[in-house]
């Protein structure tokens, strides 16, 4: 809680006005800058999704949607061994970069939305507003993961990556053991933010937004796959 420097009333530390006379409480975030905010993110994540929340307007969170359908398009294509049906890596990159830009939007929206129908059911308190910037800057290690691990593993492995004739372990057991960790990593990194950034906006325990987290994950995940097999054969 905040105390009002003027009337002494008790407000939520998550607003920025006083509910009874109208002063500010807190700075005024009008808009988020990208850099900074990153930053904040790897330093202090509960610093910076506390100033997320609180900004006025959610900057950014479509474009860091972008990288999330992107690295789905890519681990679907991973998963499926796509490299076997493809003899060029350039088309298969097309693909993927293609169908990411596609399915981002409306798989950023309905994550962000079941994410927010479980939490408000555990007894969460946030908007849908806020939900939604959390689920796009908890993105922030898929955002590095495809700007920077995918195109060493390209670059490391090209075609083989989606292949299993050979697979990427039999040419490279190293390399790729260590990509897919730092994947994985990624992965792990972005669930933690998850759940700070939940656990904040609607003033639940860590434990809760943890498996609010990692059901929805589990979830997505299964069915993504299972839509993408079924488009695909």
């Amino acid at each position: 809680m905040i105390s009002c420097s003027v009337c002494a009333h008790p407000n939520d530390d998550l607003e920025t006005v006083c509910a009874k006379c109208g002063s500010f409480i807190q700075d005024r975030v009008p808009n988020l800058d990208f850099f900074s905010t990153l930053w904040r993110i790897v330093e202090s994540p509960s610093e910076a999704f506390h100033r997320i929340i609180v900004a006025e307007h959610k900057n950014y969170v479509l474009f860091q949607m972008t990288f999330l359908g992107i690295a789905i398009s890519f681990a679907l294509l991973w998963a499926r061994h796509a490299g076997n049906e493809f003899d060029n890596l350039l088309y298969l990159l097309l693909l993927g970069v293609v169908v990411g830009l596609a399915i981002a939007l409306p798989v950023g929206v309905v994550l962000a939305a079941t994410l927010h129908g479980l939490v408000k059911f555990f007894g969460g308190k946030g908007t849908m507003k806020n939900t939604y910037a959390v689920v796009g800057w908890s993105l922030t290690p898929v955002l590095l993961s495809v700007s920077i691990i995918l195109p060493i593993e390209l670059g490391a492995l090209g075609l083989r990556l989606f292949s299993t004739a050979p697979s990427p372990m039999e040419v490279k057991p190293v390399v790729y053991a260590v990509l897919l960790l730092l994947d994985a990593v990624a992965g792990i990194w972005s669930i933690q933010l998850a759940r700070i950034g939940l656990s904040i906006a609607h003033k639940i325990s860590s434990w809760k937004a943890l498996e609010v987290v990692v059901i929805v994950c589990l979830v997505f995940s299964t069915a993504l796959y299972q839509l993408f097999a079924w488009l695909i054969v």
